[in-house]
């Protein structure tokens, strides 16, 4: 029963996809607020009789994107696309703790791998800065993420190989995403914006989950 619920959210998430191409606004309020449900029932399955701190707090940045997911879908107001990125950045920083808990020791910082995240979050940065009364949103919100994605590139070789791959490219699509959505809202409209920012979305919360889970305590 519960890799079948992978199945289902696949199922689902390819349905958001299809509203957004064609467009169906109705597919879209249908199929979007089902998505982290599906991966929290997921994520309880999987962990039952093995509840951990770890799961619980996958399970809250689950909660909390399920929210912002929720929140966001009325972005055209102001104060609900403030909101959703509120609730989004609560997702992330809940993400990095359960990265860190997801290590098997205390993660040592080498410049290398860090490196490469910190070139892109100064590009990206370059492009979209200044964005008025958004500015020091953007700031804070892609320095979160920026950590998020480090914490996962830092596991290498702190857990298992599998996790630490899942996890990572889980945490790349993830900044893709963010990255599409900043731009298309902040600088220039991209075509078909929407269907990439919720493919990436969709496979990395999913890439995340599945990473994280096959951490051994």
């Amino acid at each position: 029963m519960t890799r079948y619920l992978l199945w289902i959210y696949i199922a689902v998430s390819i349905a958001n996809l299809v509203a957004k191409v064609i467009p169906s606004e109705e597919l879209d309020q249908y199929t979007k607020p089902l998505l982290m449900p599906l991966l929290m029932i997921y994520v309880y399955k999987s962990s039952l009789g093995n509840t951990t701190a770890r799961i619980l707090l996958l399970f809250v940045a689950l909660l909390f994107s399920w929210l912002g997911d929720v929140v966001l879908m009325y972005q055209e107001n102001e104060t609900y696309f403030m909101a959703g990125i509120g609730l989004f950045l609560v997702a992330q920083i809940t993400y990095i703790f359960v990265l860190k808990k997801s290590m098997y020791q205390k993660p040592s910082l080498d410049l290398m791998k860090v490196l490469p995240f910190l070139i892109y979050a100064g590009i990206l940065f370059y492009v979209l800065l200044p964005a008025g009364d958004f500015t020091v949103p953007i700031i804070i919100y892609g320095l979160v993420i920026m950590i998020m994605a480090i914490m996962a590139r830092t596991r290498e070789g702190n857990t298992a190989q599998n996790s630490y791959q899942l996890a990572l490219l889980g945490s790349l699509l993830f900044l893709a995403s963010d990255s599409i959505l900043a731009f298309n809202a902040f600088h220039t409209a991209i075509p078909y914006a929407g269907v990439l920012i919720m493919s990436t979305y969709c496979g990395a919360q999913l890439l995340l989950v599945l990473g994280i889970l096959k951490h051994a305590e």
